[in-house]
């Protein structure tokens, strides 16, 4: 729980997800998100999986990439660089980037090899330590304390082109 502690202090608020998935549990799930860290304590001890919510109720969002192309873009834009808290999935990195008023209105964006999920709909991001459906445990790469830096705008300029 002390992993999460730094992100609730900034106002990020969690979704539980379904045991081993990335699935948010009940209807309208994300009107259920909580800041409560004892909630999610008994979630996690119940064995579920903690989503974060993302968007303008958390004020975050997530830059993520399943593959080699998607760390050498961001790698190419110096994102890599950007200390904010990133965490490791099964397939590969999330970066949480603070939420800004003119992002636009949809869940996610593609960006070449990028997918940045905004949330200006219901998303979400499994968060450690969850277990992915494959079995692989989510870890944190870079501290959850760490400040959730600005968003890099060229990733939205290069979704926009």
């Amino acid at each position: 729980m002390k992993d999460l502690a730094p992100l609730a202090a900034a106002g990020c608020r969690f979704v539980r997800l379904a045991r081993g998935e990335k699935r948010p549990l009940g209807a309208a799930w994300q009107h259920k998100s909580t800041d409560d860290l004892d909630a999610v304590a008994a979630w996690l001890a119940a064995r579920s999986n903690v989503g974060i919510l993302l968007g303008p109720d958390s004020g975050v969002i997530d830059v993520e990439y399943d593959d080699p192309a998607g760390r050498d873009q961001l790698a190419a834009y110096g994102v890599l660089d950007i200390p904010t808290p990133t965490w490791r999935s099964a397939r590969g990195e999330h970066r949480l980037f603070r939420w800004e008023p003119w992002m636009p209105a949809a869940a996610a964006v593609k960006a070449g090899d990028l997918e940045i999920r905004i949330g200006g709909r219901a998303a979400q991001s499994v968060l450690p330590p969850s277990r992915h459906p494959s079995g692989a445990a989510y870890e944190w790469i870079i501290d959850p304390a760490t400040p959730i830096a600005g968003f890099p705008c060229q990733l939205l300029a290069e979704a926009a082109a």
